[in-house]
Order: structure tokens, then C-alpha cells, then sequence
């Protein structure tokens, strides 16, 4: 899902310290389960974790075929400036970028097959802070898989 941060087409996910994704992890809190998910639902909560993790890796690598297999046919992004982006205007959207995104305070929320993630996304480079946003983002289990269906952010 593509960000809009001053300056630079961005993106925006979280990367949850998992080993493997890319960008400066040094900062990521560990997620947690809210307590009306259910009980099995911590394996749950690493898939939705690592699908986002994913997300983010393809969105700084300018990866589209992988964004595409991660965004739901009805995904919709709400940008920190309001901007209301389809699938296919946010794949287009889709450049390498320098930068890196490093999402902490994440909370995530299982009920059913929908999963929804909150947390705050710090984007730097060069060890300069670019920009903080608040973000929402929210997953559909469809066939096996997390799907990404929504996300957004706000400036913070």
C-alpha cells in the first residue's frame, strides 16, 4: 500500500520484528492479541504479522506482482492526506524507494477470519525522520490467506 510521505511516494506497513523483512527493525514493539480474540489466535496474529511484513518489503522494493497477491480484489487505501486510492491505482502507485519504514506500539485485533492492525510507522533515511504516521490497516482470511482489504493512515 502506497503512503504519501512529503516529498515521496511511500509506503506504509508494519514490520513487527521479524526477522527477514528489511528496513531498521531496532524500534519494534512486540504485537499483542486484544482480549476478545480467541484463544488460538496467536498463530493467527504472526501470519497476519508476517503478510504484512511481506507488504512492506515488496512496497520499499518496488515489488507489484507481490503487492498484487497480498491486496484483496476490493482494497481501498486512505491516504494521510484523505486521498481515497483503489488496488489498482495504489499497485500503479508502486517505485523502489530509499527510505525505510519502521512500524512499532502494534496491536493486533482478531475476530473471525478478519484481522485488523494497529501501530505507529516511523519513515527515515539516512537517519533523518521523514515523516510518523498512526495507521490502520485490516485483513480478510480468504482461502488460507490474510488479504489485505483496507488501510490508512494519519500524520502524526
Amino acid at each position: 500500500m502506497t503512503r504519501r510521505i512529503p516529498g515521496f511516494a511511500a509506503a506504509m506497513l508494519v514490520v513487527g520484528g521479524l526477522t527477514g523483512c528489511g528496513g531498521d527493525t531496532s524500534e519494534t514493539a512486540s504485537p499483542s492479541i486484544s482480549p476478545t480474540a480467541s484463544a488460538g489466535a496467536t498463530g493467527e496474529q504472526e501470519a497476519v504479522l508476517a503478510q504484512e511484513a511481506r507488504w512492506l518489503t515488496a512496497i520499499t522494493a518496488g515489488d507489484r506482482d507481490t503487492i498484487e497477491s497480498i491486496l484483496g480484489p476490493d482494497f481501498k487505501h486512505i491516504t494521510s492526506e484523505g486521498r481515497l486510492l483503489g488496488r489498482d491505482e495504489e499497485i500503479a502507485s508502486i517505485v523502489p524507494v530509499a527510505f525505510t519504514m519502521n512500524a512499532t506500539g502494534q496491536v493486533v485485533d482478531i475476530v473471525g477470519d478478519t484481522a485488523v492492525i494497529h501501530g505507529v510507522n516511523t519513515v527515515t533515511e539516512s537517519g533523518n525522520v521523514l515523516a510518523r504516521e498512526r495507521f490502520t490497516d485490516v485483513f480478510v482470511k480468504q482461502d488460507g490467506t490474510w488479504m489485505a482489504l483496507s488501510a490508512q493512515e494519519t500524520s502524526i
